[in-house]
């Protein structure tokens, strides 16, 4: 039955949620080259150095690319008043809620993978130097993988609120914080959710551990938005 309620999900999804995830790629990969090449290019690290400014941007586009995906796919519902008809369907509530967010990592792995590709593509055509596949993979991926607690929040929110402006506000105020909040001394800071994309990035000591507690809070954060969205009444 999920399987059926994860097609039928799919079948669902407006074409700009097909289209972000070669949006943000671009734009990742687009704004690391500018400004390696503005800035960093004649930097001791080299070509190399260019993983360094990713790591200056990837957890912001990776942030904002969730946060308007899981906007859309529960604005679709919010839009045409169709909560009500699927949760009068004869599928768990648990399914539907549990298939948006199942796309949702889909799509936004689908942008690392794009970024990798886009990196790969830049680095081939501008350099000589063996492509440092640890990096070049890692960092994306790990990336993405790192976002789960907050597409879990943003997915929430959504669904909680019919008007999207607050958890819109909310995913781009968290996506500009996290540009700050891997950078600070603090460790309780670290902690917060918008953190860990960055400090997955294996440009980092102990990065492993951040991506193991990224994938544990998004299992239990979408494990209470589950429950809470069973619970829920639509309007």
């Amino acid at each position: 039955m999920i399987l059926q309620v994860i097609k039928a999900e799919g079948y669902k999804l407006k074409k700009i949620c097909w289209w972000l995830p070669l949006i943000q790629g671009c734009v990742l990969t687009g704004m690391t080259v500018m400004e390696w090449y503005l800035y960093f290019r004649q930097g001791p690290g080299g070509v190399y150095a260019g993983f360094a400014v990713m790591f200056m941007f990837i957890s912001f586009v990776m942030l904002l690319g969730g946060t308007l995906l899981a906007s859309i796919m529960a604005g679709t519902e919010h839009d045409t008043q169709t909560w009500k008809q699927l949760m009068a369907m004869p599928v768990p509530r648990s399914c539907i809620y549990l298939s948006k967010m199942l796309w949702v990592v889909i799509l936004q792995f689908g942008t690392a993978l794009i970024t990798i590709a886009g990196m790969s593509l830049i680095w081939v055509l501008y350099t000589n130097e063996p492509i440092p596949w640890r990096v070049m993979l890692l960092q994306p991926i790990n990336a993405s993988l790192a976002t789960l607690p907050v597409l879990a929040i943003q997915l929430w929110l959504s669904t909680l609120f019919t008007n999207q402006a607050f958890p819109l506000a909310f995913g781009i105020f968290g996506s500009i914080a996290s540009l700050f909040l891997a950078r600070t001394s603090i460790f309780w800071i670290k902690l917060l959710p918008w953190s860990y994309p960055a400090l997955s990035s294996p440009l980092i000591k102990g990065y492993v551990m951040w991506v193991i507690i990224a994938l544990c809070a998004g299992i239990i954060f979408t494990g209470l938005g589950t429950l809470q969205f069973r619970k829920h009444e639509f309007k």
